[in-house]
């Protein structure tokens, strides 16, 4: 049974404007600017229910609740990607290089990952809420509140309240998502994905 649909931009601008979310003018903006790359917008309607996501070159929209079993990933096979949600999503962990726009709240399970240079943003209109959040080099961003346990950051993870301060440095990483050179630990992309998809859920040297 098909639970997805090719939709036009117009039709999802009207989606996304009759969710009133805050983050609407920048969703708009976004997707515009993805559209004349991709030139292709995938529609899931209402409560989805997924075991794993990949965002490819696709553009992903999901108008309701997200609910993923594993991970959420972009990216897939390409630079840039953009997953749009206009509700809630929850998800073990999520693997983000490009941009991602939830209006309501995420829930992550285990790890949110974000690197892209702090080219792109991880845009939240709710309350963000996870155990650890590793921020390797990108923007990730709450209209509310961020509660976690653990945050590794160069103060690009921001709420309501403004910077989230990180709790967690490089001498503070578990051995299997870095790299080691004869002065320092260095955090590693390939390695902590890789961590992650094997189901690693400690970041933190015990």
């Amino acid at each position: 049974m098909e639970i997805f649909k090719e939709i036009s931009l117009e039709e999802a601008i009207k989606l996304i404007e009759a969710g009133e979310s805050v983050l609407n003018d920048e969703i708009i903006d976004e997707l515009k600017a993805f559209y004349e790359v991709a030139g292709k917008i995938i529609l899931y309607s209402g409560e989805t229910n997924l075991e794993n996501l990949l965002v490819g070159n696709d553009i992903v929209l999901v108008n309701g609740n997200l609910n993923v079993a594993g991970i959420i990933e972009d990216c897939e096979k390409v630079d840039t990607s953009l997953l749009i949600v206009l509700g809630n999503v929850n998800c073990k962990s999520l693997i983000t290089l490009s941009s991602m726009s939830i209006s309501g709240d995420l829930n992550v399970e285990n790890v949110i990952l974000g690197d892209s240079l702090c080219d792109y943003v991880l845009n939240v209109g709710g309350n963000i809420v996870t155990k650890t959040i590793l921020d390797y080099g990108h923007c990730i961003i709450s209209e509310k509140t961020i509660t976690a346990t653990d945050v590794f950051s160069f103060n690009a993870v921001e709420d309501e309240d403004g910077t989230v301060e990180p709790n967690l440095e490089r001498e503070d990483l578990v051995d299997e998502i870095i790299d080691f050179d004869e002065d320092e630990k260095m955090e590693n992309l390939s390695k902590t994905v890789a961590y992650i998809k094997r189901g690693g859920q400690i970041f933190r040297i015990s």
